[in-house]
């Protein structure tokens, strides 16, 4: 009998050997990425003392090792270390360095011989700072190390990265090759956005039309605060619980039954504080257009030397972190986060009490939830999480909701004239200005880049 597992990994291989020979001419053969994700997708379905097998692994040539870019390079970078002797990559093998090689603190460097046959000839220390990056914890965007990386983020899920660019992924025998990236365009964006306006202009009503500081502040508030609610989203994610944030836009709590009742308003606050102090601040020593690329996500580059601005922005850096942390906290007591238009937290594991007819949905395949790419689906066959989530959004025009399951999918709905609408497989991804776009004065529109943030 055929064993229809087996599949799986080489429908992903085929992907990803696809998307890696539009880059690279040394790509490797289809074949061999055929058996490296076979090999990872086995070893998730194995334990070792009861615990998941959890890693990542690099494609790397050990006689390339020392290829990192000089200019990328720093004292924290990540470095190769090898095993005195190669080890054999097989599930065994994997099983047993897992336990050494967990994804936040390290990974496995593999590479194959003149034969094709993989073999893991080291580890790479620190190589996490993309970890660390996108959850606020660095300030530089890394280059990460290899010509790919694939990581086990579950039982049955491998995700394949190119340095920071997710490039595929199997979940639980789903091929995923696309993620939405619906808070940066289409309707939900659109919604957040008139949300962020409102609050601007409740918080300066007598303002007249928009002057060019207000703009830089609405365009560089808006990043962040989106950026925000994908970290908020992400760090649900590694909780591994499941859980689900419900954004509303007015203060009532009908049809809500709100376990837990507080009143928690620091995190849109302490981002307009961060951004006030960050387009106050005078520009770097250095920061020519034409100069370096010092790509940066809150902090401006500087010299060594924090000034007094500087210790201000990592102050309010370490504020935005620590309220973002907070409010994914309490996705893990069961039910829903419950926050206003302007991410104020009135209440978590919040269960919702809607009832109505609504029986089938529109399943969005892009961003925009264009009407002829939507796909009819039944209710009834998502969980109770998400038929709950999605009968209160249909019920409340303007609602937007976020469900995270357990294997860390994230889904986001809302109701569209009168259809709800339902994107899978959201990638939270994070955008970022090079410093020559965040000078005060001369930000002609967002020059935006992306970073996946869909990490073990």
């Amino acid at each position: 009998m055929i064993d229809r597992t087996t599949q799986y990994p080489a429908h992903l291989a085929k992907l990803v050997a696809g998307r890696l020979r539009t880059d690279e001419v040394n790509s490797p053969p289809e074949s061999l990425l055929t058996r490296l994700l076979e090999t990872l997708y086995f070893a998730s379905l194995k334990t070792d003392e009861g615990r998941p097998i959890l890693c990542t692994v690099n494609y790397v040539d050990p006689d390339a090792r020392h290829s990192q870019s000089p200019s990328r390079c720093t004292a924290d970078c990540w470095s190769h270390v090898p095993f005195e002797r190669p080890l054999p990559f097989d599930v065994r093998t994997l099983t047993k360095l897992a336990r050494a090689a967990d994804p936040a603190v390290s990974s496995l460097a593999v590479f194959r011989d003149k034969k094709n046959h993989l073999f893991i000839w080291g580890m790479v220390d620190q190589e996490p700072r993309h970890s660390d990056y996108i959850t606020l914890d660095a300030a530089a965007t890394p280059e990460r190390p290899g010509l790919f990386q694939a990581t086990i983020t579950g039982v049955g899920n491998i995700s394949v990265y190119q340095n920071d660019t997710l490039i595929g992924s199997l979940e639980q025998n789903t091929l995923v090759e696309e993620y939405h990236d619906v808070l940066w365009s289409g309707p939900v964006h659109d919604l957040l956005a008139g949300y962020l306006r409102n609050y601007l202009a409740d918080c300066d009503p007598s303002s007249q039309g928009q002057t060019a500081a207000q703009a830089d502040m609405e365009s560089e508030l808006l990043m962040r605060w989106l950026n925000s609610i994908c970290r908020t989203l992400m760090s649900i994610q590694h909780y591994r619980h499941g859980g689900g944030l419900l954004i509303i836009p007015h203060a009532s709590l009908d049809g809500l039954n709100v376990k837990y009742k507080i009143h928690y308003d620091r995190l849109l606050k302490a981002l307009r504080r961060m951004v006030g102090s960050q387009l106050a601040a005078p520009p770097a020593a250095g920061s020519s257009p034409d100069g370096p690329d010092r790509s940066q996500d809150l902090l401006p580059y500087s010299q060594p030397g924090p000034t007094a601005v500087e210790r201000e922005l990592s102050e309010h850096k370490n504020e935005v972190l620590g309220a973002i942390r907070f409010i994914a906290s309490l996705s893990c007591v069961d039910g829903f986060v419950l926050l206003d238009r302007q991410m104020v937290v009135h209440g978590f594991g919040v269960e919702v009490r809607t009832d109505n007819h609504l029986s089938d949905i529109y399943v969005a395949r892009d961003s925009n939830a264009n009407p002829k790419l939507l796909r009819t689906a039944e209710l009834m066959q998502y969980g109770t999480r998400h038929r709950a989530m999605m009968r209160y959004c249909f019920d409340n025009v303007g609602s937007l909701g976020f469900v995270v399951s357990q294997d860390g999918d994230i889904r986001a709905m809302t109701r569209i004239a009168d259809m709800l609408v339902l994107w899978e497989n959201i990638d939270v991804q994070l955008a970022f200005k090079p410093l020559s776009a965040t000078v005060p004065g001369q930000q002609s529109g967002p020059v935006l880049r992306r970073v996946s943030a869909r990490v073990a």
